[in-house]
């Protein structure tokens, strides 16, 4: 059998990460093991309270300073021992059939390098979870032009890249996938990060790898050198309490930032790393639109003269007549903001 490796990343959530840790013990699939990775939490996660509680196949990596998310991840895939890997937030779970559906996905079809992980929500935002998911799938869907290979498989090819430009669903933030698959990505997206002339080495690259936003800019670097499949069927559940990154008010401009980061180090790959090149003017045009949106952000904030530093961005790296418009709106008194 395949030994799948589950990755939890943790940090000062202990109750939550035995709920997530109990998921994964009560898989209809057993060839697992558990690589808790211990992000500077106080106290220490008890490796051995774990063990005697749920079992013997889990291993906790302990980082003395919070690396945060990203790094950790890395850090998890880098010591697991399986030939597949699954990542689980440690406020999340994962369905009793989780690893045995998405296993028989990825392994039933050798072309496949990825599958992501259809996500249900629950919680008290669950409802409103599920409906906004379901309307950004059916989106990406649509631009993306998935082949269904089975009722509840959709395979993609190129197109899924240029879909996820826009937006990136949950569900194409949960995946299993090969240990070598995620190393590939991975490599690619340090070889982009190092384009930097302030980034020396790797390290360098992964450090700088920081939320929010890092698992769908993840997933755009899959999207790009992957064979991916989506497996509709909800398995991987998603807590829906208020307790993300970007649920929190005060972060969403930093995700802003971050959103334009990812972008920034995209138009620079673009232009250097064959993986990219297909996308530049989409890259080009998906750059500009953040910065467009950025714009909407500062005005509706009624921030006006940062409004016009970010739309004149836009203009910049990619002139369109809706930024004319709207730099004649904002000339208008003071209102509420087109929608």
């Amino acid at each position: 059998m395949t030994l799948v490796s589950v990755i939890i990343p943790s940090h000062n959530r202990p109750e939550l990460l035995r709920e997530a840790v109990a998921s994964v013990r009560h898989q209809t699939y057993k060839d697992w093991e558990i690589v808790i990775v211990d992000d500077g939490s106080q106290p220490p996660v008890d490796e051995q309270a774990l063990r005697k509680e749920f079992g013997s196949p889990i291993r906790v990596i302990r980082n003395e300073i919070p690396m945060k998310q990203p790094y950790a991840r890395d850090q998890g895939a880098r010591a697991a021992t399986g030939d597949v890997v699954v990542h689980l937030d440690d406020d999340d779970l994962l369905a009793p059939e989780a690893l045995a559906i998405s296993l028989a996905t990825l392994e039933g079809d050798p072309s496949l390098e990825l599958v992501y992980l259809g996500v249900r929500g629950f919680g008290e935002r669950s409802s409103y979870f599920d409906d906004a998911q379901g309307r950004a799938i059916q989106r990406v869907l649509k631009q993306a032009q998935g082949n269904k290979a089975r009722p509840e498989v959709i395979r993609f090819g190129p197109e899924l890249f240029g879909a996820l430009l826009s937006s990136v669903p949950m569900a194409f933030q949960r995946s299993m996938e090969y240990r070598a698959t995620w190393n590939k990505v991975s490599e690619l997206r340090r070889r982009v990060y190092m384009l930097a002339t302030d980034i020396l080495d790797e390290e360098q690259a992964m450090r700088r790898l920081q939320p929010p936003l890092r698992e769908s800019e993840w997933a755009l670097y899959a999207a790009a050198c992957c064979n991916t499949a989506l497996l509709t069927t909800p398995i991987y559940l998603q807590r829906c309490d208020g307790q993300g990154y970007i649920s929190i008010s005060s972060q969403q401009e930093k995700a802003i930032h971050s959103g334009l980061d990812i972008k920034a180090h995209l138009v620079s790959a673009a232009k250097i790393i064959p993986e990219f090149g297909h996308w530049r003017q989409q890259i080009q045009e998906s750059y500009s639109a953040s910065y467009f949106n950025h714009a909407y952000f500062y005005f509706r904030s009624n921030r006006r003269w940062a409004a016009y530093a970010a739309l004149i961005k836009a203009f910049w790296v990619r002139p369109a007549a809706s930024h004319i418009k709207f730099a004649l709106r904002m000339l208008l008194p003071r209102g509420a903001p087109p929608e």
